[in-house]
């Protein structure tokens, strides 16, 4: 399942591989290619902090603020792949939702 989405997220970037090229309108390709990277990463963020704080054996251990954050971070990740779907039919959105990642990065990640 894991190797399927991995081969279809790949197939995804192709638009941006065609503005490289020159082939597309460069805009549309990066800001698809930043909303697929940073919705991995956000997606992976969240399900690291859901699963570590879920690993814990004692009931009592597990802070809950944690584990909404865990699952906050993972929509919003979740939310920009998804938006990188329809970044051509909707581009202001994309330009928007580019726009957040790329802050959320720098806050987060420190330009990761």
């Amino acid at each position: 399942m894991a190797a399927l989405l991995a081969r279809y997220l790949r197939r995804l970037t192709a638009p941006a591989r065609a503005a490289m090229d020159g082939r597309a309108a460069p805009a549309i390709g990066r800001h698809n290619q930043l909303l697929i990277d940073s919705g991995r990463v956000l997606v992976l963020l969240g399900a690291v902090t859901l699963t570590h704080q879920l690993g814990w054996s004692a009931p009592a251990s597990v802070n809950a603020e944690h584990l909404v954050l865990g699952l906050f971070i993972w929509l919003l990740g979740a939310a920009l792949v998804m938006l990188s779907l329809v970044a051509r039919q909707f581009p202001r959105l994309a330009a928007a939702g580019a726009t957040i990642a790329t802050a959320l990065r720098i806050y987060l990640l420190g330009g990761l």
